[in-house]
């Protein structure tokens, strides 16, 4: 998985705040789909779609030219997708040069500023997608208030899971078929699997405590007990004395690594992405969603057949909490879309069994739709049975990513965290600051 990042000034772009957005200033608070059947399907059409995953690009062309889609969409459909960052998304946006819809973009924010439609119209009118049968949470994920504000489509499933490098594992003498679950016990094994030369620099980390999802938000507020964001309410609770706690313990993590040599071996070219440091086997703990496993599979397959995975962790006064979050990616459409049906078509064919086992075969990902995982293989990539097995054994759930600001906030955590980790600051003086630097960035937006 990719991960967007996205700055203030990208939020202000995408807000009308910054000179040039004349093309956002019409999108005013969103409404209804446009009503359906008032197009001109009979003449060629042009589908401008926009992935936040490059890995996903050559999928997504290849779902396109089925004929289950050229059914739908038109035979004379034309579509065009290409990988976007945040940041090139916003100024895209901005300068009126609006796609047609995206995925692996910043759905609630979009949401909230106005520039995306309800979807509930498409789906409503639609025989071939039914939320029944897609697991609740991944759909619920797209639901706000009464809106829906995408369609979730593409990949959703599983996002908490630790995977182990059984090599290192056992190459240390511990027990691969006992993997620890709480962080007191992870911390220990951390120690035993950290590798250093003569020098004291670095060779191998056993966990770097934010990569992948363990960077989230969300995740070290959930494995705590806590909750830095009520949808509900649309309020603030960083500065909390369990959200401090948890970034306490994420910080023993790089103190005894060294923040230095951490920096140094995420510097390394390929080390310092999603993941890269786990398939470069610099680093022996990863904590991921149910996609790592494919995608360990097509980045190193000679390391998958070593992927175990188990429980995230808990604090041990939490032992026995069994943690998970979910969400939906999602195809959002935009409100200055030139075709929306034909957008919706794409969105609508990727709920069917063909799509889904493209994108599963090429890259592993799952989309939550009951039936369809039912079908899946739990070994087909090493370490997915966990993730399959995990749906009924769940004791806390969350769905992720709620917060409009939410990958504003990321940003500001992770840059606090490390403030904390090189002991500028304490944790308590960091989840104060988080939550003021949350509630003005909310202000600012305009979100009050």
């Amino acid at each position: 998985m990719t991960i967007p990042n996205i700055s203030r000034r990208a939020f202000l772009r995408t807000t009308g705040l910054v000179a040039g957005t004349t093309a956002l200033a019409a999108c005013a608070v969103p409404g209804a789909a446009p009503a359906g059947g008032d197009t001109m399907a009979s003449e060629p059409k042009t589908i401008e779609f926009v992935s936040g995953w490059g890995s996903a690009v050559e999928p997504f062309r290849e779902i396109a030219q089925l004929d289950s889609f050229k059914a739908l969409a038109g035979e004379d459909t034309e579509f065009n997708v290409r990988p976007v960052g945040l940041e090139d998304l916003a100024a895209a946006l901005a300068a009126g040069d609006t796609p047609d819809g995206g995925s692996n973009i910043d759905y609630p924010g979009l949401w909230a500023r106005g520039i995306v439609i309800d979807c509930n119209d498409y789906v409503n009118g639609s025989d071939i997608i039914d939320p029944s049968g897609v697991l609740e949470p991944v759909w619920n994920a797209a639901v706000y208030g009464s809106n829906l504000i995408g369609v979730p489509s593409v990949e959703g499933f599983m996002w908490y899971g630790m995977n182990y490098n059984a090599k290192h594992v056992e190459e240390v003498g511990l027990d691969v078929d006992d993997l620890p679950l709480t962080w007191e016990a992870v911390m220990e094994w951390h120690v035993e699997l950290s590798k250093f030369d003569e020098g004291g620099n670095v060779i191998r980390m056993g966990f770097d405590p934010v990569d992948a999802m363990a960077a989230e938000p969300d995740f070290i507020s959930h494995s705590f007990g806590h909750a830095w964001w009520n949808d509900e309410e649309q309020t603030f609770h960083f500065d909390h004395e369990l959200m401090a706690l948890g970034i306490e313990t994420q910080a023993e993590f790089f103190r005894h690594i060294g923040p230095d040599n951490f920096a140094g071996l995420r510097s390394v070219e390929g080390q310092g992405r999603w993941g890269g440091s786990y398939y470069a086997e610099v680093q022996s703990i990863i904590m991921d969603g149910y996609w790592h496993c494919g995608e360990t599979v097509s980045e190193k397959p000679e390391l998958a057949p070593f992927n175990r995975s188990a429980w995230p962790p808990v604090p041990a006064f939490r032992e026995g909490a069994k943690i998970q979050a979910t969400g939906a990616h999602m195809i959002q459409i935009f409100k200055e879309a030139n075709n929306p049906d034909g957008m919706f078509n794409f969105a609508e064919i990727m709920h069917t069994n063909e799509p889904m086992n493209i994108i599963f075969d090429s890259v592993g990902w799952i989309m939550g739709v009951k039936s369809f995982i039912s079908t899946i293989d739990p070994d087909t990539y090493p370490g997915l049975r966990f993730y399959l097995e995990s749906v009924d054994e769940v004791t806390d759930w969350i769905i992720g990513r709620r917060c409009p600001i939410h990958w504003y906030m990321y940003t500001q955590v992770n840059e606090l965290r490390e403030q904390v980790y090189r002991d500028f600051m304490t944790a308590e003086e960091a989840v104060a600051e988080m939550q003021k630097r949350a509630e003005a960035e909310w202000e600012a937006q305009g979100l009050s």
